[in-house]
């Protein structure tokens, strides 16, 4: 049997020993010098620092709050109704009641306002059997015309108040007289409580001052 013996020569072919190392001398002359800029790349870098503030600067103006001052709407009352908690304000106070009664000219407003109201709807309800529109209509308007005739004649002279709670309560009567037909559902009645109604509100307004 015959058997082969090699002899493995050292080799020095590696990778990294192939590789030439520089000398010292050529290690010690090695220096980093930047690159000098020109002018065009300066002015590019400007140029885009300035476009990003612009840019900046219109989603800002693209997303300013607009602010209003509303100081006078708060002093006449516009918010104390949010103001639940504030216990040390009277409850007419919180619930805006108190400054409804204070402009006398709004409540007179209000109160031709209802009228004109009770003459244009209530007739076409009453003519077409409508009885849930006519006696919403006239709850409402019933209720707002109590409370404004009220703040009225609390601003008038001893006998001009007199005068004014007499005829709002012949108008309450003739009122509820209305109501109560309405309620019935009788067509007849109604249609003669609705024209006592209407007068009786006339006269009511004509006492205002």
């Amino acid at each position: 049997m015959l058997t082969h013996r090699f002899k493995s020569k050292p080799k020095n072919n590696s990778f990294f020993s192939s590789i030439a190392r520089p000398s010292a001398a050529a290690r010690s002359s090695t220096v980093a010098r930047a690159a000098p800029q020109p002018a065009d790349s300066r002015r590019a870098v400007l140029g885009g620092l300035v476009a990003g503030v612009a840019g900046l600067l219109s989603v800002g103006s693209a997303n300013a709050i607009d602010l209003f001052d509303d100081r006078k709407a708060r002093e006449r009352g516009f918010d104390i109704i949010y103001e639940a908690r504030d216990l040390d304000l009277p409850q007419a106070t919180r619930d805006g009641l108190t400054q409804a009664r204070s402009s006398i000219p709004a409540a007179i407003a209000r109160i031709k306002e209802s009228e004109s109201r009770i003459d244009g709807k209530l007739p076409g309800f009453v003519e077409k059997k409508y009885w849930t529109l006519a006696r919403e209509e006239l709850r409402g308007q019933v209720g707002t015309l109590r409370f404004d005739i009220n703040a009225v004649a609390e601003s008038l002279g001893k006998d001009g108040k007199k005068a004014l709670l007499g005829k709002k309560a012949d108008f309450l009567k003739a009122a509820d007289t209305l109501d109560f037909a309405i309620r019935k559902k009788d067509p007849v009645k109604a249609a003669a409580a609705l024209e006592a109604t209407r007068s009786t509100l006339d006269a009511a307004i004509a006492a205002l001052g």
